[in-house]
């Protein structure tokens, strides 16, 4: 294979990296924004188990439908991981940082699919299930969202570190994003919150534990889209 054809895979898998990004953001106003009361949310965890039962079974329709959005749009973090991933592989001699992203990339993917399976399920049949396990299953996708906190920090550390370490001129992504990314990772931090409280602003459906983490992400994956898709045009030269 030539060096020719090697560039335009690049390319073409970086672009391929890089808007899916931008359509998991999409998917993600529309089936967990617009339809599926992910956000905001329809509940509050401090409300009593027959309200969740009477609100899911009042909003079915749209929860389904929003779930297939989730599910598309929190499958698509594969890919960027991986644009990442390779951006990253690019600039390095041992492939210690760019793995690390891989790992993280894919826990965090699995435990975002991990809140479209609970989403879609508790609306199955809201109509059969016991008040108690939908509750639950709202209590379990978010808490799969927020408090992992670790890895979607974690994440946005092992893309930062690398930036930070490399000499002048050969980042793998611009330097103000090791930055932006050690920021997103404070910010994902009042998530862990929503162990200890069931109302307020740092329960799940609170402003500092459920808006700032998420605001954080989706922008944090706007940009990183945005650094993928810029790398990829430094590539193709």
């Amino acid at each position: 294979m030539t060096d020719s054809s090697k560039d335009l895979l690049f390319y073409r898998s970086q672009r391929f990296c890089g808007w899916s990004g931008i359509v998991a953001v999409t998917f993600f106003i529309i089936g967990g924004m617009i339809l599926g009361g992910m956000l905001p949310p329809l509940l509050s965890p401090d409300d009593p188990p027959a309200e969740f039962a009477r609100k899911v079974a009042e909003n079915v329709v749209a929860i389904r439908v929003g779930s297939v959005f989730l599910i598309f749009s929190f499958a698509l973090f594969a890919a960027l991981a991986a644009g990442i991933a390779a951006q990253t592989r690019r600039f390095e001699k041992a492939a210690a940082f760019s793995y690390l992203q891989l790992m993280f990339g894919a826990c965090g993917t699995a435990v975002a699919v991990l809140v479209a399976f609970s989403w879609a399920l508790m609306a199955f049949r809201p109509g059969e299930y016991d008040p108690t396990l939908i509750q639950f299953l709202i209590d379990f996708a978010y808490f799969l969202a927020l408090f992992s906190v670790p890895v979607f920090s974690g994440w946005c550390i092992v893309i930062a570190l690398p930036i930070l370490f490399s000499e002048e001129g050969q980042e793998p992504f611009p330097r103000w994003l090791a930055y932006f990314n050690l920021w997103a990772a404070v910010l994902y931090a009042p998530g862990q919150m929503i162990l200890f409280f069931k109302s307020g602003i740092f329960s799940w459906s609170g402003v500092v534990a459920l808006w700032v983490p998420f605001t954080a992400f989706f922008l944090w994956i706007l940009v990183m889209s945005w650094g993928i898709l810029k790398g990829a045009e430094s590539a193709r030269g």
